[in-house]
């Protein structure tokens, strides 16, 4: 049986203005896996909100045509109500899909609207803390939970409803690698169970025995249907399709040996270039929560001129320590620049950060007017850092509208203009493709100078390859 078939879907909007999707037509078999992948607004956010039915019925500016059935029976001849019961849906920020303040509650919500006997809810959410090994997330506040973290709550609580679809948006986006095996480990399970599966990835590296078929779309529409071996195959071309590597199996193992070294001592991967004597220096430096202490650093520095990778497993203190940089946080001992201590509201004018979720930072009504916001940068240089960033074409639009990673290339850019001497970028890449992240290190290396230090929070192991000098194990 299909679980899912899409017959010359189209998606507009209203005033006909823009077509988001053109004559989209394909089929997927019940317990398939199938990747949507492509670049960044090629439209593989689009075919999810088709899928749960969020478009139309929530997108009210757009307009859909074609059809589209769910084993048999068109998405219009499903309530909403219906629907959720049979698809479930991991959104690529989780935070928008959380309805509770604490984890276990808002692993069991869905299965409380469903009507389900108490016992039944109990045994699901058991089930799924187990699968997705979430013991120790239990009984938080999902607000202190670093972004993996959040990740993998909200994929519980969808897979404890037990739709027979699930549509997974960016699931790895903010994932260490251990975090990604296991969600591997799980999608595999509820695929061998029969479940299918649909996945909206830029990250392919770990799909390998999992998807079924790959469909490439570029401009809104399906270029082309591959098979893992077949896009495998496709050599020199792969780079141009705008896709992630597929085997990073060389470079992960050097990524894993930093992990496994002494932590909070920097430790070279690129000779830097720019290296110079205007320091940031940590001494004695300790941030606790209630009687909890995340990180005690005896004495660290760092120099200007380099490109420090922050690596770590989720919930690590990544982001609580670039919060403690930019003094957003309240610390004991001292952090000094040029040996002169300074205070919060001193290391907040001098930082910049482009935070893990860029919806909290954008502004303006269009992105020409987000990235000349709070700088002095003239409109001549906003235009050709948004050129050299492929998003010139965007600069009218208002950030609301545009897809993760544009978005996440709007914050990038507001960065690149600030000029500060501390730069902050926490998963800058999670919802970037191939040439996206390679622009994004291009213009991150023209702006590392002898005036700035920039720090990078990232699980991407192709980011600390390609770009950071030195790489601070958490």
């Amino acid at each position: 049986m299909n679980a899912l078939e899409f017959s010359h879907v189209s998606v507009l909007s209203n005033d006909n203005s823009s077509k988001l999707l053109n004559d989209i037509s394909f089929t997927v078999k019940e317990g398939e896996c199938v990747v949507l992948c492509g670049k960044s607004g090629c439209g593989k956010t689009t075919i999810t909100r088709l899928v749960n039915g969020l478009i139309p019925q929530f997108y009210e500016s757009l307009q859909k045509e074609g059809t589209i059935k769910i084993f048999e029976s068109e998405i219009k001849d499903e309530t909403q109500s219906d629907l959720s019961k049979m698809i479930g849906t991991v959104f690529q920020n989780p935070k928008s899909q959380f309805f509770n303040i604490d984890t276990s509650n808002e692993l069991v919500f869905g299965c409380e609207n469903l009507n389900l006997s108490y016992d039944e809810m109990i045994s699901r959410v058991n089930d799924v803390i187990t699968f997705l090994s979430l013991e120790s997330l239990i009984n938080r506040n999902i607000f202190e939970l670093s972004g993996g973290e959040k990740q993998r709550i909200a994929c519980g609580s969808v897979i404890a409803m037990e739709p027979r679809i699930v549509v997974l948006d960016e699931p790895t986006a903010n994932l260490d690698h251990a975090s990604i095996k296991q969600l591997k480990d799980v999608l595999i399970k509820l695929k061998n169970k029969g479940f299918t599966i649909i996945i909206a990835e830029h990250r392919l590296y770990w799909l390998h025995g999992l998807a079924d078929t790959f469909l490439y779309l570029k401009n809104g529409e399906i270029e082309q249907s591959y098979t893992y071996r077949e896009l495998e195959s496709q050599g020199k071309n792969f780079s141009q399709l705008g896709l992630r590597l597929l085997n990073i199996s060389d470079n992960f193992q050097r990524y894993e040996e930093f992990l496994n070294k002494p932590k909070w001592e920097l430790y070279e991967v690129n000779k830097p270039k720019n290296i110079s004597d205007f320091e940031i220096h940590l001494e004695n430096v300790k941030i606790s929560y209630v009687k909890n202490t995340v990180f005690d650093i005896s004495d660290i520095t760092f120099k200007s001129g380099t490109i420090i990778g922050i690596i770590g497993k989720s919930g690590a203190g990544k982001t609580t320590f670039v919060n403690t940089l930019l003094g957003f946080m309240k610390h004991k001992g001292h952090i000094k620049l040029n040996q002169q201590i300074q205070k919060s509201k001193s290391l907040n004018e001098q930082g910049f950060m482009v935070m893990q979720d860029v919806n909290h930072q954008l502004f303006s009504d269009t992105v020409l007017n987000e990235v000349q916001l709070g700088n002095t940068a003239s409109k001549s240089e906003a235009v050709e850092l948004l050129k050299n960033l492929g998003i010139e074409k965007l600069q009218d639009r208002h950030p609301a509208s545009l897809s993760g990673g544009e978005k996440q290339r709007v914050a990038i850019s507001s960065a690149l203009l600030s000029y500060k001497k501390i730069i902050v970028f926490d998963e800058p890449t999670s919802g970037l493709d191939k040439q996206s992240l390679d622009d994004f290190c291009n213009q991150v290396r023209k702006i590392s100078s002898k005036d700035n230090i920039i720090f990078i929070v990232t699980h991407d192991v192709e980011v600390v390859f390609q770009l950071v000098d030195y790489v601070l194990p958490i």
